[in-house]
């Protein structure tokens, strides 16, 4: 059984490291900067609670990784920040300005562990949420970023959980946390609203009589301007993935959805809706394949109706309604 959700954190920092170097009060702002960072959450079929267990940050620049840990680890539910809404988990730390290869978010996410990182669905049921090797690997986020002297750098780094908590076979009770994460300026962002139609959807996907109750719809955002649509699989060899998806649910009354994509770095995506969202229900197996022939594995599992070109400019929004 698995279970995704998308998270979006932004980090911001409140700790202060001594800033390296001798000198005046003057010389050591201009060697140093402050650097910022947040976080947010979508939400999952069925859960709750997904919390987090923070215990502190690693920040690795030319060579040299510097270590924090917090006096008190931060518990963060990340379905309670959700939509572009963010918590601090950092703010205002004072580090050496310079060039940054990655950072590290460390975190208490073990397996068959009641004190650390969870999930809690609906049914009352709860389950420790494990990294493999989460005590000496944590969430890395391999994206070069640069903190100026004197200046502040506020940092989002997007925590795609839809692609990431599993429940793999044999492990029970825990569920495995394999996070994406990307790294954005804050000043870089925008974001993508609109609302799709699953009736008129419907109509061009599934054919003629068909209606939105038959349309299990899911909209998708892929990177570039005219992206061929596949699904959410691991594998780059059969299309790219998408940057992030999410279901359209039907309520019985409404055929028009809306829906959001939130913290988009600037530049040109697609976006595509499709009926067969329950075609994609494993984040790292491929069960729609865009370059299938008639007769091989994936060929027209789903269909796709996309809409190219999405420009998304810094603290903009960008409009895309479909079909």
């Amino acid at each position: 059984m698995n279970k995704r959700i998308r998270t979006g954190i932004l980090v911001a920092c409140a700790l202060a490291l001594p800033a390296c170097g001798g000198g005046s009060n003057d010389d050591m702002a201009a060697q140093t900067g402050r650097l910022s960072l947040a976080i947010g959450d979508a939400p999952v079929d069925g859960a709750t609670e997904v919390v987090v267990v923070f215990t502190g940050i690693e920040l690795h620049s030319n060579g040299d990784t510097r270590s924090i840990d917090f006096a008190v680890p931060r518990e963060i539910d990340l379905l309670a920040y959700q939509n572009g809404v963010t918590v601090n988990l950092l703010e205002n730390l004072t580090v050496d300005a310079g060039e940054y290869q990655w950072m590290r978010l460390k975190v208490l996410a073990e397996p068959n562990q009641s004190d650390g990182s969870f999930i809690l669905f609906e049914s009352g049921a709860q389950y420790p949420l494990y990294i493999p090797s989460g005590s000496e690997t944590g969430l890395k986020i391999n994206r070069p970023f640069r903190v100026a002297a004197g200046g502040i750098t506020r940092l989002v780094a997007d925590f795609d959980l839809r692609k990431s908590i599993i429940a793999p076979p044999g492990q029970a009770p825990n569920y495995m946390l394999k996070p994406v994460l990307r790294l954005m300026d804050e000043l870089e962002i925008g974001d993508i609203q609109g609302a799709v139609d699953l009736s008129a959807l419907a109509a061009l996907q599934l054919g003629a009589g068909s209606g939105a109750a038959d349309c299990d719809g899911g909209v998708y955002l892929f990177g570039g301007a005219a992206a061929t649509p596949d699904d959410m699989d691991g594998d780059a060899t059969d299309g790219a993935d998408p940057i992030v998806f999410k279901p359209l649910a039907y309520d019985g009354l409404a055929a028009v959805v809306p829906y959001q994509f939130a913290m988009v770095e600037a530049g040109t995506y697609t976006v595509a809706a499709t009926c067969d969202f329950g075609v994609d229900a494993l984040p790292d197996a491929s069960e729609y394949n865009p370059g299938a022939a008639d007769g091989q594995p994936g060929f027209q599992t789903m269909h796709w109706t996309s809409s190219g070109n999405v420009i998304v400019a810094p603290d903009g929004t960008a409009i895309v309604n479909l079909p």
